[in-house]
Order: structure tokens, then sequence, then C-alpha cells
């Protein structure tokens, strides 16, 4: 074996070695970004998302419903707290509305997959949830309910918490 093929030898096995290791990083790179979003809840997508999209003709028609009853929704930061969750529904009149069946559905936007589910109840002219808002920041608020009269209504909020929990 002269020298000539100890350097081919030599130069083939740095080349297959170099490609080889490329692969090794990207494979690495792969396997990482896969298991942060696997088990990292800031990496979900919204549950339920498709089905809402589905039904977004009847959500806006509930919301159009809220609207031409003049009402408007505000949450009350000021009776909320790190338990609870207070809104106040007004009418065209800023007369507070009173006798709605109400659910809310909220998550932190950081956190699309830990969704919270609660029933309001009515508390001097407030509705109450009791849910945990457990981080300051942006949360995504699903308002849904029926009307005293069975009419459904639906409204989105988005509130800015900058409480500590």
């Amino acid at each position: 074996m002269g020298q000539d093929d100890m350097n081919e030898k030599s130069s083939r096995n740095f080349w297959i070695f170099l490609i080889l290791a490329f692969f090794a990083i990207d494979l690495t790179i792969a396997v990482i970004a896969i298991s942060m979003a696997a088990g990292d809840p800031s990496f979900r997508s919204i549950p339920g998302f498709g089905e809402r999209s589905v039904h977004w003709d009847e959500r806006r028609n509930q919301h159009e419903r809220l609207v031409s009853l003049g009402w408007s929704i505000q949450v009350d930061k000021s009776r909320s707290g790190k338990d609870s969750l207070a809104i106040e529904i007004t009418d065209r009149q800023g007369k507070p509305v009173d006798g709605i069946s109400l659910q809310v559905n909220l998550f932190h936007y950081t956190r699309v997959a830990e969704q919270q589910k609660a029933h309001f109840r009515s508390v001097d002219s407030m509705y109450i949830a009791p849910v945990k808002l457990s981080k300051p920041g942006l949360w995504h608020i699903d308002l849904d309910g029926t009307t005293p009269e069975g009419e459904r209504i639906w409204s989105q909020l988005t509130l800015d918490w900058d409480r500590q929990p």
C-alpha cells in the first residue's frame, strides 16, 4: 500500500465522518424540537380549534344578538382576583343585565393547552366564576350564555392581567 492509497483512504474517511456528523447534528436538533413541541404547553394549538371553526357562523350570529341587544361586557379587575373572574354585563343605558346563564372558557396565551371552564354565578349585579388567573399577561376569554328569553349569546374578550398570584 502506497502513500497515495493511505492519503485517499484518510481523505475518504474524513469526508464520510464529516457528512455523518452533519446528519447527527440535524437529527439531534430535530429530536430536541419534537420533544419541546410535544412536552411544552407553550407549543400547543388551541384545543377544539377545528370544531370552533366549523361553527364560526353560529358564534358570529350569537355575538350579533349580543350587539343588537346593546349589551356590553367588561371584566371588573377590581373584583377579580387570582381565584375568580368578575364581569359586568350592561345594557344600552348602562344598567346591569341580570338573569343570564353564563359560562367561561379561558386560557393564558402562553399556555393554550391549559384551558379552564367554569360557570358564572350572579352576585350583586356581577357575574363571578371560580377560575385561576395564575399568571400575569394576556388571557383569552370565551363567554357563552343564554338570555332569560332563551337566546344564545357569545363573546370573546382579551384580558391583560397584571396582578401577580
